[in-house]
């Protein structure tokens, strides 16, 4: 079980207090966690994180390089897979991936 975030920070229930995820809604937490923070970031564990802050949507197919990273930012967490992502262009740019875990889906917007 993990605590459950947001904006940064620890989800809060109604009474205040964080609250904790399990089941799949732990799985596309921790796969966010994967795809946001950068690759090598984290001091404690420098294989967490992703390369998706690599792209410069000047690869000969951004959505496809967009998808191996992502893929190999999640690889690491059982029972969930990248179903697709697209590189979206702009002042902005982001990456937009759909997870699978199980029989639900997530869309996940990373900003690069």
């Amino acid at each position: 079980m993990d605590a459950a975030l947001s904006g940064g920070d620890f989800a809060r229930a109604a009474n205040g207090k964080p609250y904790l995820l399990s089941g799949n809604a732990e799985m596309f937490q921790r796969a966010a966690i994967r795809l946001t923070v950068p690759a090598g970031a984290f001091c404690y564990d420098p294989t967490l994180g992703s390369r998706l802050s690599s792209l410069t949507g000047k690869e000969p197919d951004p959505d496809a390089a967009a998808l191996l990273l992502a893929e190999e930012a999640v690889r690491a967490l059982p029972g969930v897979e990248v179903l697709s992502a697209e590189y979206l262009a702009g002042a902005q740019p982001s990456v937009k991936i759909l997870l699978g875990c199980g029989s639900e889906q997530k869309e996940i917007e990373v900003k690069l």
